[in-house]
């Protein structure tokens, strides 16, 4: 039997899909030759059933951007800002990060609750985001999931994220993986990748120090030693 065909994405999603993608890729490259690691952990990303073509880097888009509006809203709680909405959405590492539909579906009913008796006419800037993110999680695979990441991806991009967030967002989204292939790699990973791997994890704001240790395989001692500032910083 012939595979059926996968439709290109939709030209109004397709846009802002591939230019985030691109805009955190170019945000976080490696400084030294990767052998290939960092297209590895890319590589590794889900790839959900979405009857379009780019099936993983509308994946990638969707978790990048809703990480994005997860870093602003950490931000604004740092600032006071602690709104049911902002705080529900500065704690969703978790459901961003997962393709389980129970565990998106819950989070997003969990956001949505923190603002579900407001008119959305009244929509705050945080709120707005909130919604998004929401609507977002509510899909796992089908083409809703597409039209959703372009929404959130667009919004996102008109905010004119810098170049410290959007590599914060890679490292969200593919840093667990890569940490995993490097420890893989053993001593023959370049310790200055270790290094960027290890401090662009704890820039996202995934996973504890204790965690990030592990899964890159190395001692806790060298874990601070690689985010202490030094020369491969």
């Amino acid at each position: 039997m012939t595979p059926r065909a996968h439709a290109p994405l939709p030209a109004e999603w397709a846009g802002p899909i591939i230019e985030l993608v691109e805009a955190t890729r170019a945000a976080a490259p490696p400084s030294v030759d990767d052998d290939g690691a960092w297209a590895t952990a890319e590589a590794g990303q889900e790839r959900p059933r979405t009857g379009h073509k780019a099936a993983r880097r509308t994946a990638s888009a969707g978790q990048s951007a809703a990480h994005l509006l997860r870093f602003r809203a950490i931000e604004a709680v740092q600032h006071g800002h602690d709104e049911p909405w902002t705080l529900a959405l500065a704690t969703s590492t978790e459901a961003v990060g997962s393709w389980d539909w129970d565990t998106r579906m819950q989070v997003a009913l969990d956001l949505r609750r923190t603002f579900k008796h407001l008119p959305a006419g009244d929509d705050t800037d945080a709120r707005r985001e909130t919604r998004l993110v929401a609507a977002w999680l509510t899909h796992s695979d089908g083409p809703g999931l597409v039209a959703a990441t372009g929404a959130l991806c667009r919004a996102v991009l008109a905010l004119a994220p810098n170049r410290a967030d959007l590599a914060a967002a890679w490292y969200a989204t593919h840093g667990d993986r890569l940490l995993r292939e490097l420890a893989a790699r053993g001593p023959a990973a370049h310790p200055a990748l270790v290094g960027e791997a290890v401090r662009g994890v704890d820039a996202a704001r995934v996973l504890t120090r204790t965690h990030i240790a592990d899964h890159a395989g190395i001692a806790r001692e060298a874990l601070e030693a690689h985010l202490e500032p030094g020369p491969d910083a």
